[in-house]
């Protein structure tokens, strides 16, 4: 139950980082919060996409994560393999975004 309440907890605060992302990336680098390398904060119009971009992927892994623990919940009670998946497959996948972002604001700028 413990992974189950973990999974739920992580996906929650990945769809609010997501949630915050996207409201920041309206507006110019901030040292407080959202997408903060060292390529996101080197424009506006860096910042923004970097914000946008992770920003989008964090609200469908944090979605799919949820829908996920929830599967998990219902159809695997028993199995601690499946929670112990969607666990690992929400911190991969927020690593593999952010990464994957980083390497997109390469592309784009440089």
């Amino acid at each position: 139950m413990v992974i189950i309440i973990v999974n739920f907890i992580g996906a929650a605060a990945i769809l609010l980082g997501g949630a915050v992302m996207l409201k920041y990336a309206r507006s110019h680098a901030d040292y407080s919060v959202g997408f903060r390398t060292r390529r996101a904060m080197s424009s506006d119009e860096a910042w923004r996409f970097a914000n946008r971009s992770c920003g989008i992927a964090w609200l469908i892994i944090g979605a799919v994560c949820a829908l996920l623990t929830t599967a998990a919940l219902v159809f695997a009670r028993d199995s601690a393999y499946a929670k112990i998946g969607v666990l690992i497959l929400l911190t991969a996948s927020v690593m593999l975004s952010a990464t994957a972002t980083e390497i997109r604001l390469k592309h784009k700028f440089g």
